[in-house]
């Protein structure tokens, strides 16, 4: 994520950089690995100077202030400064400003010194977000809340909801992705500065002290936060916010609480404790090698590790990674007409907060998700989008070249645009060769569907109707079928699951096994999660047949012994040869999942202990 914060307006006197850590400050964890590395850093920052409570409201213009004089507010988008009035209890957005733990106070016991006054993790927010917060983890959530003030003009940044993030369910609090890496870093800054009290504290779903020691976090939190550091670098923020803390003096006035985070000052140190590079000594000097980065295969179905319930799903190893994210969805009953999921495009590659100016058609592989993306006027939008056109020029947006049959389904979501010279009701041409559909756009972003019957290209296309028309385009999902006719269980994935889908993130093997699922036919596909915090694209798409009555079958286990062998190929060619089946499992029997046992299943069986034999 590319950060796009400005320096801040006020330099601290004295100081000559932004990265200015004093010669040797380090110098006791050099040569240390693991726990140790911790304690030694534990030893250099624990030692500061502990601030009051209220005096940190004058130290907030020297360490938040933004280029405009405002507080660089991560929880909101309100203009606050040290003049606003600091609320005690808020109703609405804009209200009144807060100082913010934002590592919960009731973690580590309330007001108890030094953590209790630390400005390293203490921030200026919103007072309405800060009590909608409260003292939630921070984690990931779809669908949450974001609480807007539409008569100020103001909105919280971020959002509260239910955690999606595999292995934690309850309420999280998830910031915007800009500011994700500054908070994992202020926790990484908590847990090391304080780690000898650590296993003393009340914690929280976000700490595991009994199961993981030193390293202080639950698994799904460590997971989580190194995803997050990973993906939002040091930004200048950070960094003047750091020195500010450690040595600020304005005239005779010195609040320097002096002690620094080493996580922003050495990034790689986090890979040390929690990450990749774990029994590893720290140098103090990491030069970061280029990583592997392979896009992860699927592999067909195993149809011996499918069952009436549950199945694994398999794909190739790619390189450098911290995990998978895996997504699985019912698409149709069996025996009904299957719609397929060609591409899936969110643009989630475009950080904007405003319309950009230069035309990306020949560079739009740097903003998609899915590579092979041409048009023409295309520019950036906010809200990962792309806005397509301008006032003088026709523009569209062509996707990759697709395997598509002859009926194709497109739904995509999209705005009109309004400005000075915008259009009553932009119009997009969704077409695909010679077939072709109109729609009409609204003002707000909506899902439109579009099935197209006769296609004879390979691509599909997102065009203006004339110019002035132009229209912002926030995702992009092509299916082979017709979705109005067909439409699968559920369209849209998001990050929950049950019965009928599944999205499943920190996977660190190449391989899961999805239970408790109905029975029906299901797609699945794999994207990687790089050591970087990068994302793989989508991996192909492959299918599978769930068909029983909800226990679980061993498919391919002929005769019931609980394991697959050539025992079983002779059981269900005697089957076949005297249609008795008083010991044979018939629904186990169906191997390639058609809904009968034929010949045809021997052949499969046959064929999956050929593969499961080879090296």
């Amino acid at each position: 994520m590319k950060k796009t914060i400005t320096a801040l307006l006020t330099v601290i006197i004295g100081f000559t950089s932004w990265a200015d850590i004093p010669d040797g400050y380090y110098s006791n964890a050099i040569g240390k690995r693991d726990e140790a590395l911790m304690t030694a850093l534990e030893g250099i920052i624990y030692t500061h100077s502990q601030l009051s409570y209220n005096f940190l409201w004058d130290c907030y213009p020297y360490t938040d202030a933004g280029s405009d004089g405002y507080y660089i507010d991560m929880y909101s988008t309100c203009k606050y400064n040290h003049d606003s009035y600091h609320v005690g209890s808020a109703s609405y957005v804009g209200q009144g400003l807060n100082r913010e733990h934002s590592f919960p106070k009731s973690w580590f016991g309330g007001e108890v010194a030094p953590m209790y006054t630390d400005l390293m993790m203490i921030i200026p927010t919103d007072g309405y977000v800060n009590q909608r917060r409260n003292n939630n983890p921070y984690g990931v959530c779809a669908g949450g809340v974001t609480y807007v003030n539409e008569e100020l003009g103001v909105s919280m940044r971020g959002k509260l909801g239910t955690s999606t993030y595999n292995g934690y369910t309850a309420t999280v609090f998830e910031p915007d992705d800009e500011y994700k890496g500054d908070f994992a870093r202020i926790y990484f800054y908590m847990v090391t500065c304080y780690k000898s009290a650590v296993s003393t504290w009340p914690g929280c779903g976000q700490l595991d002290y009994s199961s993981n020691g030193y390293k202080a976090f639950s698994d799904w939190s460590i997971q989580m936060l190194m995803e997050w550091h990973r993906a939002d670098p040091v930004s200048a923020k950070e960094i003047a916010r750091n020195e500010a803390v450690y040595s600020s003096k304005v005239g005779n006035k010195d609040f320097g609480q002096g002690n620094r985070n080493p996580f922003v000052d050495h990034p790689e140190l986090a890979e040390y404790i929690w990450g990749t590079k774990q029994h590893t000594p720290w140098t103090g000097q990491d030069t970061p090698s280029p990583l592997d980065k392979l896009v992860p295969v699927m592999y067909a179905v195993d149809t011996t590790a499918v069952t009436g319930t549950s199945f694994r799903a398999d794909w190739t190893p790619s390189g450098d990674v911290s995990s998978y994210n895996l997504k699985v969805n019912r698409i149709a009953d069996v025996g009904e007409d299957i719609v397929n999921l060609v591409i899936s495009e969110g643009f989630s590659k475009v950080e904007a907060t405003s319309d950009g100016g230069n035309d990306i058609n020949s560079s739009l592989d740097n903003y998609t998700d899915n590579p092979g993306w041409t048009g023409y006027k295309v520019y950036v939008a906010a809200n990962h989008g792309l806005k397509i056109g301008t006032a003088n020029a026709v523009g569209y947006l062509v996707s990759p070249e697709l395997e598509l049959e002859s009926t194709i389904s497109v739904v995509f979501n999209a705005k009109n645009w309004i400005g000075s010279a915008g259009s009553d009701g932009s119009s997009v041409i969704v077409s695909c060769g010679d077939v072709s559909e109109t729609i009409t756009l609204t003002d707000e972003p909506a899902d439109y569907t579009v099935v197209l019957t006769g296609c004879t290209e390979k691509n599909v296309k997102l065009s203006m109707t004339a110019n002035k028309k132009r229209f912002y385009v926030y995702h992009v999902d092509v299916y082979n079928g017709d979705l109005i006719q067909n439409p699968p269980t559920l369209r849209a994935i998001v990050e929950e699951g049950d019965s009928t889908w599944r999205n499943v993130s920190g996977i660190t093997d190449t391989c899961y096994t999805v239970q408790a699922l109905t029975s029906g036919i299901y797609e699945y596909y794999v994207k990687a999660i790089y050591t970087d915090g990068t994302e793989s694209v989508w991996s192909n798409i492959q299918h599978v047949t769930l068909v029983g009555d909800g226990s679980d079958t061993l498919i391919g286990d002929v005769n019931c012994d609980d394991y697959v062998s050539i025992a079983d190929v002779t059981a269900l060619i005697d089957y076949l040869l005297t249609g008795n089946a008083a010991s044979i499992d018939l629904d186990a029997a169906d191997v390639n999942r058609d809904g009968g046992v034929s010949i045809a299943d021997v052949t499969a069986l046959i064929d999956v202990l050929l593969q499961s034999n080879k090296p």
